[in-house]
């Protein structure tokens, strides 16, 4: 296997979902019959593990980070099929040594087709060394005003650093154009291509309260669905969702409120 792809997924503010799409774009590639590592370089807020299901594993990447231990014990298979790399949450682990830290992506790659890094959101010394690391960057980020200044500092950093962009995905967008930024006006601030738009599904929470990422969680969601369709744009393809999603997806809810 060639050395797969290592794709930092960044933004320039917290919130905007960067965790969640990591797990739930990791787990369609899989799908797809890709070999996935996703890595938690969010070291002051890792949440990561969370998003696994609270799956715990002993060996964490500051541990490889400092020399304690080697990059293949610190990743482990989950049940979801995608190989995960975790962060630790002690708070005396929360700013590592990074120097080695492309080392340790280019290893995981090595038996990996996309290595998915969580990176942390904001711009100073230890985001700019993670960008460093990554051969592409993917920027989250959501359609508000803040959110895509946000974006379009980073990216500004990413051009600063020559690393390659692959585009913009546009989150949690609730289809409310008199509150919120179309497509194309975030195209405009941040000068980049738009990959997709996920939309805001109540269920992403849900799905992480079942310990389930959306994907497995609700295949006929609108958001599981865009990211579907985002993992098979990553792979030059296209994704035919489910026949029926739509009506599908109204059962669901009439069940679900019955039930409430």
């Amino acid at each position: 296997m060639a050395d797969g792809r290592i794709v930092g997924l960044i933004s320039g503010k917290g919130g905007v979902g960067k965790t969640t799409l990591t797990v739930n774009l990791g787990i369609a590639l899989q799908q797809r019959e890709k070999e996935v590592t996703i890595v938690d370089a969010d070291f002051s807020a890792s949440n990561l593990g969370v998003y696994l299901g609270r799956y715990d594993h002993p060996v964490k990447i500051q541990d490889v980070l400092h020399g304690n231990a080697e990059t293949e014990s610190a990743i482990f298979r989950h049940p979801t099929g995608i190989k995960a790399l975790t962060s630790s949450n002690e708070i005396n682990k929360v700013e590592p040594e990074t120097s080695s830290l492309r080392d340790i992506l280019t290893e995981a790659s090595k038996e990996s087709d996309y290595v998915l890094v969580d990176c942390p959101p904001g711009l100073n010394k230890t985001v700019e060394s993670i960008i460093d690391a990554c051969d592409e960057l993917m920027i989250v980020t959501m359609p508000t005003q803040t959110a895509g200044i946000n974006a379009a500092q980073i990216i500004e950093k990413c051009k600063e650093m020559q690393q390659p962009i692959l585009g913009t995905v546009i989150n949690k967008v609730e289809d409310e154009p008199d509150k919120e930024l179309v497509e194309r006006e975030v195209e405009m601030m941040t000068e980049s291509h738009i990959l997709g738009q996920i939309p805001y599904d109540a269920e992403m929470k849900e799905s992480l309260f079942e310990n389930t990422p959306l994907v497995l969680f609700n295949e006929y969601s609108e958001a599981a669905i865009e990211i579907q369709k985002l993992a098979a744009s990553l792979e030059g393809g296209k994704y035919e969702p489910p026949k029926f999603a739509k009506f599908k997806r109204g059962l669901r809810n009439i069940k679900r409120n019955i039930s409430k």
